[in-house]
């Protein structure tokens, strides 16, 4: 396979912005790295914060500029617009150069510039969407995509042509499809009891940390809670983790992101020690789904094309998770549901977790990555 690949031995890999993102190029470019060591894998992001815990150590990293535009006019639009201008430019400029065999994009306004250069320049490329209802940018590159790879079944995307359209479910890094054991003394907790996670994703959801907060002493007392922050909630959270005693901060632990720590990747030890998941309804659902995790689904109201409402309504539809509409979550609702989640011998956790598990691909990485190496063959 090397050797019929000489020629071709070029991939460029774009996406970033959002841990959402970022994550799943990071675990195509390990999946391909190990499949073909002779490639060369090109990864370019817009540089955000949150892509250096995935990016930082990859050999080949670049970063262009992007813009989001919107479909009313503000005076932003304008600055934007240039920002994609000044991407389409380095994009063009870096194909030129680099001049790779082909492209996968995993979507978002840094994905973009890249597509719109390469249709220029007539590179051929894939994307990969994990929401229910594709987004703009991807609905966009999709019109000139040799395979668009997608998180849920092919039924959702009529809008695409079906003959390109491949369900691949979520893009996984290794630490996430091999399930591993994790004691709970790793995130410092005193005993065993049940981990409970939170997490609003890698922007944090500050009403989930509001809420959480509004009950965590109790809480506290029968879980031990791993709480992802995020910046828009970390200020709230650090505040809140003052005040507990030293018993309650045993069965506490706070971050703001978790990522990949000294070689070790912390979302997925989290997720793998947690019995219980309370989260957002976005692209993580998956991942959790395929551990097996139950989960509590608060979907964002405010979601584009409200797709993390209608992503929950997979899962709770199939008996995969629960979920709560974001303006009846409170303090007690949620004490309510998690208590339901864990009587009678955790037996809704039990179902909902043994459900979710089979309403996904599992092998999402591997049937993108194959795609791939049979492209530049």
């Amino acid at each position: 396979m090397v050797n019929s690949m000489k020629k071709y031995e070029k991939v460029l890999l774009v996406g970033g912005g959002t841990g959402g993102h970022a994550a799943p190029i990071l675990a195509v470019y390990q999946r391909l790295r190990q499949a073909d060591p002779s490639l060369k894998l090109i990864v370019v992001g817009s540089g955000g914060e949150i892509e250096a815990p995935f990016y930082s150590n990859l050999p080949d990293y670049r970063v262009i500029r992007s813009g989001k535009l919107n479909r009313y006019f503000t005076f932003k639009n304008i600055s934007e617009f240039c920002n994609l201008s000044i991407g389409v430019i380095q994009s063009i400029q870096m194909l030129r150069r680099e001049k790779p065999r082909m492209i996968f994009a995993k979507g978002g306004h840094v994905s973009l510039p890249i597509v719109l250069s390469a249709n220029y320049l007539k590179i051929p490329y894939f994307i990969h969407e994990s929401d229910i209802e594709m987004g703009k940018a991807n609905k966009t590159m999709s019109r000139d995509a040799s395979r668009v790879f997608v998180g849920y079944p092919a039924k959702y995307y009529p809008e695409i042509d079906q003959e390109k359209l491949v369900w691949s479910g979520p893009l996984l890094r290794e630490n996430y499809e091999n399930k591993v054991s994790v004691s709970p003394s790793y995130f410092g907790f005193k005993t065993d009891k049940p981990c409970i996670l939170i997490t609003g994703g890698s922007q944090g959801s500050l009403h989930l940390s509001e809420v959480f907060v509004g009950s965590a002493k109790d809480l506290l007392k029968k879980y031990n809670i791993i709480h992802q922050a995020g910046k828009h909630s970390i200020d709230l959270a650090r505040e809140f983790e003052k005040s507990l005693s030293e018993e309650e901060k045993g069965s506490y632990y706070l971050c703001d992101f978790l990522s990949v720590n000294k070689d070790r990747d912390m979302m997925a030890l989290a997720m793998n020690l947690a019995d219980l998941v309370i989260t957002r309804a976005g692209s993580t659902i998956m991942e959790l789904a395929i551990l097996g995790k139950a989960m509590i689904l608060v979907p964002w109201k405010h979601s584009a094309q409200n797709h993390q409402t209608l992503n929950a309504d997979y899962l709770t539809s199939n008996g995969g998770a629960v979920s709560i509409d974001d303006d009846e979550l409170n303090s007690e609702s949620l004490s309510k549901i998690i208590e339901e989640m864990f009587a009678h011998d955790r037996l809704k956790l039990k179902e909902v977790s043994t459900k979710a598990k089979q309403l996904f691909p599992h092998d999402g990485t591997k049937i993108v990555c194959d795609e791939i190496l049979k492209e530049i063959k």
